[in-house]
Order: structure tokens, then C-alpha cells, then sequence
């Protein structure tokens, strides 16, 4: 539940401030009228999401009921990628999607395609739509009630806090809110990996290696309250074979010196952040 809430918050957030980078904008330019340009684009795209998930999740369920543990490995790969993809992306583009916002809006009024600005909200907010549903696909197959509790808190939270945001009360350390989600979501991805590899394993496609590590299901049984929270977040096996545990290290070990080091401070930032000698 904890990693489909914090999937969900992070997914709505990122939507609420593209959309209040926008709104902001236009005030400041003196185009609060053309807000309306932005809540159509807003509302299209919440709209699209809904139908695709229910079309997603139709052929979703017909894919796993005829392909099974194939389904499963292409699906927890597939969003792993796409989930890995987009912390990268955001670590890497974050401090420009102000700029280039605004340069589309700009375009949009100036050569009077008004709906420019609805196409600018609608791709974006759709965009991380549909990465809601391939990443709350794969956690259904998991856990189904779990994935529902938390995507619904997580949703009505980043509702909330998106509210406080457009009304400009409330203002966040974007930096430090997308570090310590993107670790807690690769460790949430490496378990998805988990899962896909357990399934090719399962296949006989990848060898196991050695079939059990360790074995703690007497003392945390996977089924179990902790254990099944621990199975949908990190991808926890009460026996697992030493190929998973590998496939989830070298996951965590490769992607997180990458994270740590995309969101490490500059050396002109960290200048910056020193306390200035005062003069005497």
C-alpha cells in the first residue's frame, strides 16, 4: 500500500505542478482569462486517463489469462523500465520544465492558437496518467486491495496538497520531494524486477542458481501482516533463490549510485549553500 500511495502522490504532484507552473504564468502575464484554455487540456486529460485504464485493465486481464507467467514477466519488466525511465527523466529535466512551459505557452498566444495551451496541460497530465496505470498494473498483480487502498489515498492527498499549491499557500522543496521519492520508488521498481524475474525463473528460462538462500518464513512468512507489505514494496521472498536477491542488488546497486549522483548538489550549488564569513 505505502508504494502505490507514494507512486500515486508523486504522479498527481508532478501533474498539479505542471499545472500550476502554467496557471502562475499566465497570471503574471496578465492572461488569467486563459486559465480556461488550461482546465479544459486538465479535465480532457483526467478523462482520457480513466477510459484507458479501463481499457487497459480489460485487455490487461484477458493478456494474463491466456499468456500467465509470460504476461506477468513482460508486464513487471516492462513497467520497471518505464518507472526507472521516468525517475531519471525527472531528475535530469526538473529544473527546465518551468522554462520550457512557459516557452510553449508563449508560443501558443502568440500565433493565437489558444488551444495550444489546453494540447500543453492535456499531453502533460496525460502523460503521467498513463504511467499511473502501467505502474499500478503491475502492483494489482501483486496485491490488488493494497494497490487500490493506497492509489485512492495517494490520489486524494496529491488532490489536496494540488489545491494548496494553485492557490499558491503551500510551497514544496520539489528537490528534496523528488530525491527521496525517487529512492523510495527505486526500491519499489527493484521489486517489481523481482517479481518478473521470479516468474522466468518459474519458466525455466533463468536458472536459480541456488534454490534457497535463506528461509524466515517460520519468522516472517510472506503471507503474513509485515511480510506482505514488505512483498509488495520491496519485492520480499521469505525463501528466495540467490538469483533474485542478485537481480534486486545489482538493480538498487546500478540505478541508486545513479540517483545519488543526478541529485547530488553542484559544486557552484554547494558554494553556494556554505555560510558566508560575516566581515569584521
Amino acid at each position: 500500500m505505502l508504494a502505490q500511495f507514494i507512486l500515486t502522490l508523486r504522479e498527481g504532484l508532478e501533474a498539479a505542478l505542471i499545472v500550476a507552473i502554467v496557471a502562475a504564468y499566465l497570471r503574471k502575464i496578465g492572461k488569467n482569462d486563459l486559465t480556461k484554455y488550461l482546465w479544459l487540456g486538465s479535465g480532457l486529460a483526467v478523462w482520457a486517463s480513466v477510459v484507458l485504464s479501463l481499457v487497459f485493465w480489460t485487455l490487461y486481464g484477458f493478456a494474463e489469462s491466456f499468456a500467465g507467467l509470460w504476461f506477468e514477466a513482460f508486464a513487471m519488466f516492462t513497467a520497471t523500465a518505464v518507472l526507472t525511465y521516468m525517475i531519471f527523466w525527472m531528475a535530469k529535466n526538473a529544473r527546465k520544465i518551468r522554462g520550457e512551459l512557459q516557452e510553449r505557452v508563449d508560443v501558443a498566444i502568440s500565433s493565437g492558437q489558444l488551444l495550444g495551451i489546453s494540447a500543453v496541460a492535456f499531453t502533460s497530465v496525460l502523460r503521467e496518467g498513463v504511467e499511473t496505470i502501467l505502474f499500478l498494473s503491475a502492483a494489482a498483480a501483486i496485491s490488488f486491495t493494497e494497490t487500490a487502498i493506497g492509489a485512492v489515498l495517494g490520489l486524494l492527498v496529491a488532490a489536496v496538497v494540488a489545491v494548496f499549491l494553485m492557490r499558491g499557500t503551500v510551497r514544496l522543496d520539489w528537490r528534496k520531494f523528488f530525491l527521496y521519492t525517487s529512492v523510495l520508488l527505486l526500491l519499489f521498481a527493484s521489486g517489481i524486477t523481482m517479481h518478473g524475474t521470479q516468474a522466468l525463473q518459474e519458466l525455466g528460462i533463468l536458472p536459480p542458481i541456488i534454490e534457497h538462500v535463506y528461509d524466515v518464513s517460520a519468522v516472517l512468512p510472506e503471507g503474513g501482516p509485515l511480510g506482505s507489505v514488505l512483498h509488495v514494496f520491496i519485492g520480499f521472498h521469505d525463501a528466495p533463490s540467490l538469483l533474485i536477491l542478485l537481480v534486486q542488488v545489482a538493480y538498487l546497486a546500478i540505478f541508486g549510485f545513479y540517483i545519488i549522483r543526478m541529485y547530488r548538489p553542484s559544486q557552484a550549488q554547494a558554494q553556494s549553500q556554505k555560510p558566508q564569513p560575516t566581515p569584521t
